[in-house]
This record gives structure tokens, sequence and C-alpha cells, in this order.
């Protein structure tokens, strides 16, 4: 329903033919507007290459949102590009002013292949009529039973772009295209594979949301209230608070760390449940780092509970490590699991109702539970990114006060 998210038109591919032995190999830098065709529908995204000294570069754009890549590499009529932070690359061939190939890379599921082209140019900027703009409470609609959404639609500097909320936290920025009452909105990172459409029918959005390449949720939305539509993120997990909380997983070099350890004991403690696999794990980590330097030298630790996507030391260690470097991490961050919502539960028995990566627990010095945080709210939420980051403070502070 609604409109095609990308017309065909836009994205012509030209028919290959194989390089002369002499012939001069084509070069791919400019920006494009590239697709990753998912079976509901066309995902548009953005890639802007160039080469530099020594190589190439890119980045890969929803909407005004860019992000560096972390390699590309061109081989004749051969483009790769590497999203590393993902473990994920766009692999494709130069056909004439195209490109033609695919996105891969691997969840707990197993490998992930969705097609993918590319045409030179910029996405032209669609903005949004007024009245598909505002906040508005949606349902979506699973087997299993509905849940809460919450979007957030308005008009950028390159059109239509907003942000969907859950009870634990939010989906990144999304960024595309609207024509009269439909629209189509996209948001891919390296990970998260999303597209959502709709089309306003009287005072109702109606619509499907497409996660990955065959994942279809149907959902309707009506213009919010003002009354709450989401469970707090606080109440999504409970705990046992009866008694400490306790881990036990090797650190990144093997080394077994556990919440009995020395440098944890009357401490404030912050465990981050996450994965280096999830977006919003990296939006949650800056807020992290900033409060380990801020409050450590008054009695705040931190350590990250990583379950990663395959199971092997080895990988997932890698993973984790980049991860770390990233953000300059200097807390201890240990390889807990496989991220499942179902094997993190059991790994960390003392939860109840864990479904969302990342999780935040926070700990008295007694070291048990006083509050859990489902989820994060990143930068694209605006203003309720900046109110959690003062809640989160504000927590620390109250913990660090106590005797």
């Amino acid at each position: 329903m609604g409109l095609t998210a990308v017309p065909s038109h836009l994205l012509p591919l030209t028919p290959y033919l194989p390089l002369a032995r002499h012939q001069p190999a084509p070069r791919p830098a400019g920006p494009w507007r590239a697709v990753l065709d998912l079976a509901g529908g066309a995902l548009p995204f953005g890639l802007e290459l160039e080469q530099a000294a020594g190589g190439w570069r890119g980045r890969l754009c929803n909407g005004d949102r860019c992000e560096s890549l972390s390699g590309v590499r061109v081989v004749r009529d051969s483009v790769v590009l590497e999203m590393a932070d993902y473990a994920a690359t766009v692999e494709a061939v130069i056909r004439g002013d195209s490109l033609l190939g695919a996105y891969r890379n691997v969840g707990n599921r197993g490998r992930r292949v969705i097609p993918f082209r590319a045409a030179r140019g910029r996405w032209p900027a669609e903005s949004g009529s007024a009245r598909l703009l505002g906040r508005w409470d949606a349902t979506f609609f699973q087997d299993w039973g509905s849940s809460p959404r919450v979007f957030e639609l308005r008009n950028g500097p390159v059109g239509l772009e907003g942000t969907i909320l859950s009870n634990s936290g939010d989906y990144g920025h999304f960024w595309g295209r609207a024509t009269a009452d439909s629209f189509a909105l996209a948001h891919f990172d390296g990970s998260f594979v999303y597209l959502l459409t709709g089309r306003l029918t009287g005072d109702t959005l109606r619509g499907v949301f497409y996660a990955g390449l065959r994942s279809q949720t149907p959902w309707k939305a009506v213009r919010s209230t003002g009354k709450p539509h989401l469970n707090a993120p606080t109440e999504v997990t409970r705990a046992d608070t009866t008694r400490p909380f306790q881990f036990a997983f090797p650190d990144l070099e093997g080394r077994l760390v556990s919440s009995s350890d020395a440098r944890f004991r009357g401490k404030v403690v912050l465990v981050d449940v996450f994965g280096s696999w999830c977006p919003t794990c990296h939006d949650a980590a800056p807020t992290l780092v900033r409060l380990w330097r801020k409050y450590h030298p008054r009695g705040l630790e931190i350590v990250g509970l990583a379950f990663e996507v395959s199971g092997d030391r080895a990988i997932d260690g890698r993973q984790v490590r980049r991860y770390r470097d990233k953000f300059g991490i200097r807390f201890p961050l240990l390889l807990a699991g496989i991220n499942d919502t179902e094997m993190a539960a059991e790994a960390l028995p003392q939860l109840e109702g864990f479904t969302a990566f990342p999780t935040t627990l926070f700990l008295g010095r007694d070291g048990r539970v006083r509050r859990i945080h489902a989820g994060f709210y990143g930068p694209a939420t605006g203003e309720q990114h900046a109110k959690l980051v003062r809640e989160f403070e504000a927590e620390v502070e109250r913990l660090l006060r106590e005797q």
C-alpha cells in the first residue's frame, strides 16, 4: 500500500559488457542514489565516494545524516564498500553509470544477502504535506499480538524525515520521500535495514514496516493526543533486588571477571547489556564513556556485557575490540553470549522481561539493582536524547551520594 519507495526509472542499469584488455577501468567517484531491493519495496539511501591519497573513501547517508565507511576498495570494475563495525559489506560491479551487486552481513540467523543497485547522482528532496507532519501514535500488528510505536515526522533540509520510537528506544534517523498523502521513509546503517511506508486516509495513517529482506509488519496510527502511548523504558525489564546482581564472564583476553571482584565492591556500578552489532548500542556508548570519565574518580564503575553474533570467541572478540577502540572505552567489556534475547535472559537469570539491546542496569553500592533502563533514545530523537542523558547523570549522582 502507499507509494512505491523508489520509481524504477530513477535507477537505470546499463547492460554489462566485460572490460577490454586495455580499456580504462571506470571510476566510481561522486554521489550515488543507492537502493536495497527488499521483498516489499526499494529502500533508498545515499553514497558518496571519492579518491583520496593512496586509495578511496566514502560515506553512507540517510538524507543529510552521513557516516564514514570503514573502507572502500576499487579494483578495475569492482567496488567493495566496508562497514566493519557490523561485519558488513556491499560488493558491486560498475556498469556504465550504475552499480549492481549485493549487501552482505551475518546475523544470529545466518548470512543475510540483499540485492543492491545504484545510479549516479543525488536523491531529490521531497517534503511531506502538513497533513503528514507531527507525532503519531502507532500500533504494529504481529502474529503474536500488537505493540505500540510512536512516529515523529517532519520536513528536514533534504525532504521528509523522522524516527520511530518504541518502549525501548528509537530506530534511528529515517529519511525519504512523500507524494500527496503517501510516504516512504528508510533507514540503513550497515546493520539495521528498515523501510516504513504509509498513506493517510481521513485522520488515520496505515502502512507496512519492512525490516530486512522479507519481514513485513502492518500498522496503523492516529495523531498523538499527548497522553502516554508507550510504556516507560524503566518499566519494561524487572530484576530480583533481594540480593546483589551477579555476573561472571570472560573479558577480551579470556580472564574471568565477576561481580564479586574487588574493583566493584562498595562501588556504584552501571551494567551495560549490549552488542557491537547494535547501532542503538553505538548511540549509547558515548554517554557511558562520558559518565565513566566524569564519575569514575568518585567511585563509579561500568562493565559491558556483550551478546554477539557468531558465538565464536575469536570473531566476536574482534568485533568488540573494534567497538571498544571506536569509542575509547576503558572499562571492561565481557563476552557474555549470543545476541538472542532469550539466551541473554538465561545468562542473566535475575532479570525478568529482558527484551532490548542495550539495557542499562544501575547498581547501588550494595550491589543491588536500583534502576533498569531498557533501550536508549539516540540523537535522532532530539530533546528526548538530551533528557535521557540528564536522567542517567542524575541517577549516578544520586547513587554516589548514598553511603
